[in-house]
Formats: structure tokens, sequence, C-alpha cells
């Protein structure tokens, strides 16, 4: 699957959601440097400390100073450290399709969501198969894990909006997925602007359409209040411990809200895949730019379509997606 397809598949996020740069303007740019960790630049496929990737899409935490990246276009599950160092879990470059059992042999189409349980298993929003996966490690003597790719739910290239046992429920093009702190695994279904969730093997909507817009990545507190990145109205709704829905206060607007996280004091980072920037909203509802000049270029300091952010072991990882890179700065509170 190449991003042309992945355009035509959304193309209700971008298409009448674009407008000038100075109609979002005047926000305080914070002053924190943007340092690029992984990925040079070009698209390709290569692991070590001078990697490539191919439109990296969205992150997640992977212990400590690591993290998951969906490379969508290489059809890859990688992670990152640190030190920059890249390595492949499942999927890879001329590897597109749909196949479980081992990782090294196993296809994706189009990954554009992970997340990781407190166990180590790896959730992913196989856009185009239109299934939720699983990536689950496997203990081998001594300090040896081999991963092993299962479909959680959904069934392969059939689109659709059925709820029920998983091997038999439908989805429309998941965009991202979270594990709950009960072991859930909620999904953004973008396709049918509904948050699901997979749970002992059955499938449930539990939010959408009414109030969430056009959901595209998701993102759970340390208190886990549900953020979401509205594409549809440029928000962030949040979805409090009582159930309550609610649009995050901003003093600016957003353009193109594509990836939502937060940090242990309650601030929010989007990234703006249109604005090509990163935003800090405050609990209060004031708003700093902290990564990105909001015109599209490839310097160390400029971002070309942000696709992820992820607040993580005191940094603030962002996927940049036409760049080809990951980049990173630090959290200042």
């Amino acid at each position: 699957m190449n991003w042309s397809t992945y355009d035509r598949i959304g193309t209700f996020i971008t298409s009448a959601l674009l407008f000038a740069y100075f109609g979002f303007g005047g926000l305080a740019q914070a002053e924190n440097s943007l340092t690029i960790i992984a990925g040079n630049g070009q698209a390709g496929f290569r692991d070590g400390a001078d990697s490539q990737f191919n439109k990296p899409i969205r992150l997640a935490p992977f212990g400590d100073g690591k993290i998951v990246v969906a490379d969508f276009n290489n059809n890859a599950i990688r992670v990152v450290d640190r030190n920059g160092v890249v390595s492949t879990i499942a999927g890879g470059a001329g590897k597109t399709g749909h196949r479980d059992g081992a990782a090294e042999e196993a296809m994706f189409n189009g990954p554009h969501g992970v997340a990781v349980s407190a166990q180590g298993v790896i959730a992913v929003a196989d856009i185009s198969n239109h299934l939720v996966r699983l990536i689950t490690p496997i203990r081998l003597p001594g300090e040896m894990v081999r991963y092993e790719v299962s479909t959680a739910a959904g069934v392969h290239d059939n689109r659709g909006m059925q709820d029920g046992a998983a091997d038999q429920a439908l989805f429309n093009s998941p965009s991202a997925v979270a594990w709950d702190k009960e072991g859930g695994l909620l999904v953004v279904d973008i396709g049918n602007a509904r948050i699901r969730r997979i749970k002992d093997d059955i499938v449930t909507t539990i939010l959408g359409p009414e109030g969430i817009g056009v959901p595209i990545d998701i993102s759970l507190t340390t208190d886990q209040e549900m953020l979401l990145a509205n594409t549809g109205n440029n928000t962030v709704v949040r979805q409090r411990s009582d159930g309550q829905l609610e649009t995050v206060k901003m003093s600016g607007t957003l353009d193109v809200p594509h990836g939502v996280s937060a940090d242990v004091a309650r601030n929010v980072y989007v990234a703006e895949i249109s604005g090509h920037r990163v935003v800090k909203i405050l609990p209060n509802g004031d708003m700093t730019i902290v990564a990105g000049t909001g015109i599209a270029g490839g310097g160390s300091d400029e971002l070309n379509r942000p696709a992820a952010v992820l607040a993580h072991d005191g940094l603030i990882w962002i996927a940049d997606l036409e760049n080809h890179r990951i980049s990173v700065l630090s959290i200042v509170f």
C-alpha cells in the first residue's frame, strides 16, 4: 500500500480542513531545541544507527528509553531507543499483505496505530486490512524473545460495522489503538467514526459518532481520561473519568490534529499534520508551539506533516511523516 492509497481512504480528513497559516498564528514558540534521533530523511528501510523509515505514523511507549513505531509504507513495526538505534520487530519493506505467525514472516497492510500492554503485547491498527493485530512476545531461555503475530479482531479485507465475536466483527479502517487499565483494547475506527473496545474476544462500540466528530488518534492520560484527536472539527475531545465528553479548552486553533498525547502534568500535545508543528495545550487552555515552524521543511527545526506525538520518558517524541524520521525534545514543565 502506498501513501496515495492512504490519502484516498482518508480524503475527508484533509480536503475540507486546510486553511492559511496566518489564520491560526499568534502562539508563542517554546524555547526548546528539536533533535533528530532516528531516520536520515530519506524514504527507505534500514535498521541500526543510520536508519531509514518510510512514513512513520504512530508511536507508543516500549519501556524505559524506547518507543515502538508504526512505519506505514514499510508495513513494519519498529523500535527506536534513546540513542537512535532502530530495530524491526515485525513486517518490513516488500512484505505488504496479511499473514499471521512468526514475526519475521508476518505481513501488514498500512499499520497505522500501535499500543503496548503492560505485558508487552503490541497491538496494531492494520488500516487497509481492516483488522486489529497483536504482536505477542514469547520468552525463550536466557534473555531471548521472539514474537508471534495474530489477529485480535476483524475479518481480513472486509470492511464494515459490526460488533460481537471478535473473529466476526467488522471495522472500517482502524487508525489507532490504546490499552485501558482493565486490559481492554480501545480502537479508533475512523471509517465508522466510532471508538470500539475489544475485551475477552468481544467487540463493542463505546463512543460515537455523536460528540466525537471524526477521531483519528487516541491517548489515555495517567488517570485514564481518554483524549481523541478530532480531525472533523480541529479539536481535541476528552472523555473524563465520569464518562462525560468535553472539548479541550484552547486559546488558539488547530490545523488538522493527527496525533495526541499528554504528560503527567496534564499538558496535552497535538501533532498538526497540516500545520507542520506540535502544539502544547496547558490545563488552563493556553497554547504554545513546542516544535516546528508552521511551514513544511526538512531542516533540523522544521517538520513536514508530523503525524504523531508521544510524551514518554522525559521526552516528546515526534513522528515526522514526510521527513521519514523521528525527532525528540525534552519535556519542560
